[in-house]
Parts: C-alpha cells; sequence; structure tokens
C-alpha cells in the first residue's frame, strides 16, 4: 500500500522528470564518480542515462547513490555505435565534455531540441572513437590555474545548466508525455511498496 502522501511526492517527481536530456558515461573506472553523477541526474530529474562499457564495467558505489539509480532508466551497452545509434535514432543532438578550442560553452548547447551530454572516462577522457558521434565539443569555463573539473563535477555543472536552460526553453518543468508519466508512475509506485 502506498500512501496518498507518497503518491503525491511520486507525481510532482514525475512532473519535472526530463527525457530531452541525456546523460551518457562512457568507460567510467571509478565507482565514486558513477555513483555521483547518477545521483545527480536523478536529483535533478534526468531521466535517461546511457552507460558504455566497452573498456570497463560500470560500477557505481552502492554508499554513495543511496539507490538514486532505481528511480533512472539505465541504458547498458557494450558497444558505442549502439549507443550513439539508438539516441541518433531518438533525435538527440549528442556533445561531449572536452574543454579546448572550439568547443562551445555549455551555456551555448541547443537546449530546446533533445540534447544528450558524453562525459568520458576520468584519465582519458570521451575517446576518439565516441567523438566521431558527436555534433560538437563544450566546455565549462573556468578562470583559475586548474584546466579541468573531476568529471563527476563537469557532469554536475553541465547537467544543472542544460536542465535549468531546458526547463526554460520549455516553460515548463519536464517533458514527458501523459502516456510516459503513466508509464513512469506505474514504475514509481512498484518501487515505493
Amino acid at each position: 500500500m502506498v500512501t496518498q502522501e507518497r503518491r503525491g511526492k511520486i507525481d510532482r517527481v514525475i512532473s519535472a522528470r526530463l527525457k530531452g536530456l541525456v546523460a551518457v558515461c562512457e568507460n567510467f573506472s571509478n565507482p565514486h564518480n558513477a555513483a555521483a553523477i547518477l545521483r545527480t541526474c536523478e536529483a535533478l530529474g534526468v531521466l535517461n542515462v546511457y552507460i558504455i562499457e566497452e573498456l570497463v564495467p560500470f560500477e557505481p558505489s552502492r554508499a554513495i547513490t543511496q539507490g538514486a539509480e532505481k528511480w533512472l532508466l539505465l541504458k547498458r551497452f557494450r558497444r558505442a555505435e549502439k549507443a550513439f545509434a539508438e539516441l541518433r535514432e531518438k533525435g538527440y543532438r549528442v556533445y561531449a565534455a572536452m574543454p579546448g578550442r572550439g568547443a562551445a560553452t555549455v551555456e551555448e548547447l541547443p537546449v530546446d531540441e533533445p540534447l544528450a551530454l558524453v562525459f568520458g572516462n576520468e584519465k582519458e577522457g570521451v575517446s576518439e572513437k565516441a567523438l566521431g558521434f558527436c555534433d560538437g565539443t563544450f566546455k565549462i569555463p573556468m578562470w583559475g590555474f586548474v584546466e579541468s573539473f573531476n568529471v563527476s563535477v563537469a557532469a554536475a555543472i553541465s547537467l544543472y545548466i542544460s536542465a535549468r536552460r531546458r526547463r526554460e526553453s520549455l516553460g515548463a518543468a519536464g517533458d514527458l508525455s501523459p502516456e510516459e508519466k503513466e508509464a513512469l508512475r506505474e514504475r514509481y509506485v512498484g518501487l515505493s511498496r
């Protein structure tokens, strides 16, 4: 039995879920970074996370996620080609977090259409292979001496800015259809029992 209060919370959460913003995690090796990104996505209402595990398995620390992953739709791929083909089929523009010359700032990304942000391995960054599937790269402007953020911090900043801008563009908190909301409601009620 799920209380009315819990059903109200579920409805509030669902109304703010974004399907038009996706996080893509490529070959993460650090369980803390993997977990932090999942937790960030859930907190910001980013519903879908695409996980590419070509080189290393994605194994988030359960102590860090605190169960956030169960409220997300995780899609795991052993091959990058399949992940990016699915994103393209669904109409997503794809941008990789890659500081450097020629990269757009995170504030310039096209949030008025479906957008996928790709975050790469902690040491090597986004792979050349994955970059080949991207529409472009983006960076977070920095004014200090350091030249990069930890991947989980970069993801948190980028996803926060993009989610806020997407909501402003939509004029709404979320972008799920009534049918998608109902399906998610059934899932969340089941998880709440």
